[in-house]
């Protein structure tokens, strides 16, 4: 299983977008050096807590501050964006990482402004975004690409420059049916959220394997994590973090509606966050169930300044690389020479 950090670029109570940009970013390269396979970017508009709504500005630094580590979005919220200006935005961003790059693609719900704003009408989001999806998929792989749809449309369109891979992985967050059944069929994978249990990552699964006449899902599994030397330890560091974290993505949903108390008990139950005994139990239950996959770290630590210790006992203590299989290769991906990997000393480890 490939070990990969979530970055949602969540600001801290005061905390200045300069500091948390940064904050995140130097983590994000601390995960490559302690060995992570994986980083994915978040996207979200219109809210001060997470200020990650230029998804693709971000993926491209990532990938002039990091040599070897894949870069993903997850993800791409397709309905609100010209699908044409994200396949040449995309296919920059492959050159630049040489070849690292990571799709993963999303609807956008359930985000009443994000809609509003983007003039996306929500009855018609999950139709607009399949048809977005092939439309953008088509520009990254074909040339010449004439379209006709109900949203976009295009002409002997061929986009430049063309990716370094010659098959883009990707991802689709996404539980209907019909949205499984087609990831199956065109070789994709799933994308399952912090909350998702493990019956339904199941399910997700049974149903993909039904449609892809049974071929494998590569999930990408986001997880809250925190690990600790005590349950109690972990749990004291994690509660604060997510109790704020769900408090401020309830109140993005539903703008303007009173606070109410959070529960966590479904979060805390599907979260990887313990002592290293108890992590590494949780990690096992999860391998099960996705026998081809990456579990993505969702920081839950009230104290930033453990967060570098945490993401690297994860790597070295929980998932070793030597268990990541492909070494941060997701298995539709091209394997591209890799770069110099940066020192230690140049990220400022706080485990030094």
């Amino acid at each position: 299983m490939r070990l990969g950090l979530f970055l949602n670029f969540e600001h801290g109570e005061g905390e200045t977008n300069l500091s948390c940009f940064h904050r995140t970013l130097d983590l994000a390269v601390h995960a490559e050096v302690v060995g992570l396979d994986e980083l994915w970017v978040s996207e979200h508009h219109f809210t001060p807590f997470t200020q990650s709504g230029s998804v693709l500005p971000l993926m491209a630094h990532l990938a002039g501050r990091t040599r070897r580590i894949r870069i993903g979005s997850a993800a791409i919220l397709l309905p609100l964006h010209d699908p044409v200006r994200v396949a040449e935005d995309l296919a920059t961003i492959d050159i630049l990482s040489r070849g690292r790059l990571d799709l993963g693609l999303a609807r956008g719900g359930p985000f009443p402004t994000q809609y509003a704003h983007f003039h996306v009408v929500p009855e018609t989001a999950r139709e607009q975004s399949a048809e977005a999806t092939e439309f953008l998929l088509r520009l990254l792989t074909e040339r010449q690409v004439s379209f006709r749809g109900r949203w976009y449309e295009s002409e002997d369109l061929t986009i430049f420059p063309r990716l370094v891979q010659e098959k883009l992985p990707v991802w689709i967050a996404s539980t209907t049916t019909a949205a499984v059944a087609a990831a199956a069929a065109r070789g994709h994978g799933l994308m399952a959220g912090h909350a998702a249990t493990l019956a339904e990552i199941a399910a997700r699964r049974a149903e993909y394997r039904a449609a892809g006449e049974g071929r494998e899902p590569d999930f990408v599994v986001l997880r809250s994590a925190c690990v600790a030397d005590t349950d109690a330890e972990a749990l004291g560091l994690a509660r604060p973090a997510m109790e704020r974290f769900f408090s401020e993505m309830r109140r993005h949903a539903n703008p303007g509606a009173p606070a109410q108390p959070v529960s966590l008990d479904k979060a805390l139950s599907t979260a990887i966050i313990g002592s290293p005994e108890t992590c590494r139990r949780k990690i096992a239950e999860l391998a099960e169930v996705v026998p081809s996959g990456s579990t993505v770290l969702k920081l839950a630590c009230a104290d930033p300044s453990r967060a570098a210790e945490v993401v690297a006992r994860f790597r070295q203590e929980l998932l070793p690389a030597s268990d990541a299989g492909t070494a941060g290769l997701p298995p539709h991906a091209e394997k591209v020479p890799p770069r110099l990997i940066l020192p230690a000393s140049a990220v400022g480890s706080r485990l030094a």
